[in-house]
């Protein structure tokens, strides 16, 4: 699998594609569609032709231009366990970003038991998991190659207490299953030991 960052403004963005796109996962801030359009522009990716995208939660600079992208074709992929999370997006938005709200109609909802074999449905070897410690609703898509996109997880060097805590118990999944590079929301690509 192919894995092009297309970020912008300190966000990592990334379309994983083999022969065509596949999967955009994560999208920009309300109002910066022609941000994202440009950037995958300069990589020779056509935004309409990626079919899907995924969020790794629904926080502003991750999930604010969703609604926008729908009209151009992308579908919403929403694991069940983030519905809860999709309406508390806009009370994080003020006036002035210009939000759109995600019309809940027309997402494509899948539960954790069955995303393994719904992603191998549109080319992508993997799973998703539930990795709270950013926020209660964060997810890590973990491909069968080692690379894992965690959102906004917070580092595991960034754990200071040595207790079990969401943080820890979550990097804890993504090594069990086998994740060996880390595509962050920010930041550097970097490899798990």
């Amino acid at each position: 699998m192919n894995i092009v960052n297309v970020g912008y403004d300190s966000t990592n963005y990334y379309v994983l594609a083999d022969t065509k796109p596949r999967l955009l996962v994560d999208v920009g801030w309300p109002g910066t569609l022609p941000k994202l359009q440009h950037q995958c522009n300069r990589m020779g990716i056509h935004v309409p032709d990626i079919p899907y995208f995924l969020l790794t939660h629904y926080h502003p600079d991750h999930a604010g231009l969703a609604q926008e992208l729908k009209p151009l074709g992308l579908k919403l992929l929403v694991v069940e366990i983030q519905i809860i999370a999709i309406p508390i997006l806009k009370t994080y938005m003020k006036p002035q970003n210009n939000y759109v709200d995600i019309d809940p109609a027309d997402n494509v909802i899948f539960t954790l038991d069955d995303n393994r074999q719904f992603l191998s449905s549109i080319g992508i070897n993997g799973e998703i998991i539930v990795t709270p410690g950013h926020s209660d609703d964060s997810i890590t898509l973990i491909l069968d190659d080692g690379a894992a996109f965690t959102g906004d997880l917070p580092h595991p060097m960034m754990i200071v207490d040595d207790a079990p805590n969401p943080t820890s118990q979550s990097w804890d999944k993504i090594r069990s299953l086998g994740a060996k590079t880390i595509y962050p929301g920010h930041g550097p690509v970097w490899h798990l030991t």
